[in-house]
């Protein structure tokens, strides 16, 4: 009995070594071999862990449905895809993966001491890629007050989208550490990294970013407030709304060349790259032209999918007239899941994005306690974190790579310190 105690104790490390690892190479770029080997060996060894123990822990959500019909409509869409080759390729990778780095993370996290570790792991690896943002960004001779370069970290230096979007994945957990953890010297290091994320989102100089910092601290403003708890934290709430909120809002339409709702209902998609496009060095042209050359396919059919796979939109509308703005994806993931799945699917799309939230919500119609106060915590960075990531998926298609599994693996870590554990009893949850 003791020689299988230890069997199991020895999986679960090495499954934590693996999903440690996963989340340290997630925003890294070039690091797909060493990704597919953490989840695959992570994956392989909780089976092991399930046949051993003869347990295998799974307690149902209200999550199960929602990505069950998000898979249908995804499968359904093959039957009219360009490529169905390509929708089968992205749908393992895209969907697929991540849902089983989702159940892989749920299943796995047997105490909160587990979801801990992920945690710090998470923290530590916005700390190195931070850092490095801030080499990059002086080694390439970029300034703070007018966009030179765009630091990007580990990830994509130079561009800066998909590294404020890292960012802003991690922000929110930083910021709710604060209120959680007791100690002075914790909170001290957090106040320092949320700082130090913070600017080195600043210097990846991407609206989306900013935006979407902006939702987060309104999100976490509501939140505070919600519980009733006024003093330090609202201070502490105000300043973060005036520094994330007002200011980089200000910065992202300072001097910003788009063209009015009339106008861009009323103009074709090449006339807006031709008026706005050679002005906005930043691309926002070229992004309302694929937007607008999307919905019009849309509006010609509206049921109409046309395949799952976010790199089928160029195929599908690329033409001699609009071959120099048209890219392979349509930057905005809501558009493109219309595109992709039709109006019907689009619903399941929000249906499912929906669940997610309401699925923590519900944890926090208790106020905040010292006892067990973890899963709630944990559950108002979720909430935080996604009105970030929404937001920046209006702006391009992120939901999808890197960016999307760090995404499920959080929403595990989430649906398992709030749902599985409490129901499997304190005894594993503590």
């Amino acid at each position: 009995m003791q020689d299988k105690a230890k069997i199991i104790l020895c999986i679960d490390r090495a499954i934590m070594f693996c999903l440690s690892l996963l989340i340290l190479v997630l925003p890294i770029a070039r690091t797909i071999t060493v990704r597919s080997i953490a989840i695959g060996a992570a994956f392989i060894l909780l089976i092991a862990r399930i046949i051993v123990s003869k347990k295998h822990g799974f307690v149902k959500t209200s999550l199960e449905l929602p990505l069950a019909a998000f898979a249908t409509a995804a499968i359904v869409s093959f039957f009219s895809s360009i490529d169905v080759g390509q929708s089968l390729k992205e749908f393992w990778r895209e969907f697929i993966t991540p849902v089983i780095v989702l159940c892989t993370v749920y299943l796995s996290i047997q105490n909160k001491k587990s979801a801990l570790i992920l945690c710090c792991t998470l923290l530590f690896g916005s700390l190195i890629f931070s850092l490095y943002s801030f080499f990059d960004f002086y080694r390439h001779d970029g300034t703070w007050l007018h966009m030179t370069y765009k630091a990007g970290g580990l990830r994509d230096p130079g561009g800066g989208e998909a590294a404020g979007l890292y960012h802003t994945l991690v922000i929110p957990f930083i910021f709710w550490g604060l209120f959680y953890t007791k100690e002075r010297g914790y909170r001290f290091a957090l106040i320092m990294l949320l700082i130090l994320n913070a600017a080195a989102l600043y210097i990846t100089f991407t609206r989306a970013s900013y935006l979407a910092l902006a939702a987060e601290a309104f999100v976490a403003l509501f939140l505070l407030l919600s519980q009733n708890r006024f003093g330090k934290r609202l201070a502490i709430a105000l300043v973060i709304l005036l520094l994330s909120a007002v200011l980089p809002v200000m910065l992202t339409f300072k001097g910003m060349n788009i063209p009015t709702i009339n106008e861009f209902i009323t103009m074709s998609p090449e006339e807006i790259v031709v008026k706005y496009a050679e002005e906005e060095r930043t691309g926002a042209g070229h992004r309302l032209a694929m937007w607008k050359t999307a919905l019009e396919k849309i509006s010609e059919d509206p049921l109409h999918p046309h395949g799952y796979g976010r790199f089928l939109f160029g195929r599908v509308v690329r033409n001699e007239g609009n071959k120099d703005f048209i890219y392979s994806q349509v930057h905005n993931t809501f558009i493109g899941m219309a595109f992709e799945l039709g109006l019907q699917g689009f619903l399941v799309f929000l249906w499912m994005i929906l669940s997610f939230a309401f699925f923590f919500l519900k944890k926090l119609r208790q106020p905040f306690q010292d006892k067990d106060s973890l899963p709630r915590y944990f559950s108002a960075a979720m909430l935080t974190m996604m009105s970030g990531y929404w937001v920046n998926n209006f702006f391009g298609s992120f939901d999808a790579g890197d960016s999307k599994l760090l995404f499920m693996l959080l929403l595990g870590i989430g649906a398992a310190l709030t749902h599985r554990l409490p129901l499997l009893g304190e005894e594993n949850a503590s």
